[in-house]
């Protein structure tokens, strides 16, 4: 019965997912952002991740929120800024700030945040002026959208996160830009070129029960993948895409044991994928030291008063074995790569 009821889940997804349904379906011009659906818990959040090979990892991320003790529902800015070399430990900083401003000064329709004295991001770039953080990229090259056609901002997971009670709205705006970067930290300055990501959400309520996610930039591949639990339910669905110098492939959204095999041990800093599509298989293993990840409760615990706590590593290492009709066409190693884990997902010592 537990298998029938899978089934019967999985193809109502496909029929969600294929079908010609607009609904409201992200698009590219969701970067911009939105009016809060409620003046008690509201999070809309921008993540940049900036990879430069042999280097490290910049993660830049933005948001604004409103929480259920402000005393007038009015968004604040919440700014989270880190930098893990290749070798070496994270350096990162939370600021939590009242003044925000997200309206494009030239065009109102185009994305556009402000922090006055701190951060100024739009669709060309940013500019951090922080008292022990420096920061600018500007893109330099073409965008990799997630999807090719019509829609090449509709979030991995198709159109399942319309259907009521899932959550919220999340999509990767571009995964492996080119970009232009400078760094400066009081000791070292760091200028030069690289790749990064830049995906986005908003939303009202929690946007899942738990969820893992990676992604990895380098020369050689640009990759994301994430499963999440649906709602309030037991399904997990996992979606992801591949883009090496030979191969770009989309795996569609898929629940858990059927196109799609994990392993995941948190506390380990383990993690295992297997995905299925009609001729190829993707394995997909990383493993992070337990020491490199930190914990993060912005927003579910602060916002949303829940305990889906989050840990995260940006020096994951990653292997790939990529096979076609069952033989091996392509393997590729990367030294350091973006980890997360949420929810029942991750380690419940790693918290204590």
């Amino acid at each position: 019965m537990h298998c029938f009821f899978k089934i019967r889940y999985f193809l109502f997804a496909l029929l969600l997912i294929f079908s010609g349904t607009k609904g409201h379906t992200t698009t590219l011009d969701d970067l911009r952002a939105h009016t809060p659906t409620s003046d008690k818990t509201w999070a809309e959040q921008w993540f940049y991740n900036i990879a430069v090979p042999d280097v490290g990892y910049f993660k830049v991320s933005f948001q604004t929120y409103i929480a259920p003790d402000f005393s007038k529902p009015n968004p604040k800015a919440y700014i989270h800024l880190a930098f893990t070399p290749f070798n070496g430990e994270s350096i990162k900083y939370d600021l939590f700030l009242d003044e925000v401003s997200l309206t494009h000064p030239s065009d109102p329709s185009k994305f556009y945040y402000e922090v006055p004295g701190v951060i100024v991001a739009d669709e060309k770039a940013i500019q951090i002026n922080h008292e022990n953080f420096n920061f600018s990229m500007r893109w330099n090259g073409e965008h990799h959208h997630y999807w090719h056609g019509l829609n090449p901002g509709q979030t991995p997971f198709g159109i399942i996160p319309e259907i009521p009670g899932v959550g919220g709205r999340w999509f990767l705006y571009t995964m492996g830009t080119p970009v232009q970067y400078s760094f400066y930290d009081g000791t070292q300055s760091l200028m030069g070129t690289g790749y990064a990501q830049l995906d986005k959400g908003w939303y009202d309520k929690e946007s899942s029960a738990g969820m893992a996610y990676s992604m990895g930039l380098s020369d050689d591949l640009y990759y994301m993948f994430t499963g999440a639990k649906l709602g309030d339910s037991d399904l997990e669905m996992w979606a992801g895409r591949y883009i090496s110098n030979e191969h770009d492939l989309a795996f569609y959204p898929a629940f858990n044991n059927l196109s799609v095999k994990r392993v995941i041990d948190s506390c380990s800093g383990y993690m295992k994928i297997e995905l299925n599509k009609i001729r190829y298989k993707l394995v997909v293993e990383a493993q992070a030291d337990i020491n490199s990840f930190y914990p993060n409760e912005f927003p579910s615990v602060i916002i949303f008063g829940g305990e889906q706590r989050y840990m995260k590593s940006m020096q994951a290492k990653m292997n790939f074995s990529l096979y076609k009709k069952g033989d091996l066409i392509e393997s590729i190693y990367m030294p350091q790569a973006l980890l997360e884990f949420s929810g029942p997902m991750a380690c419940d010592d790693f918290f204590e």
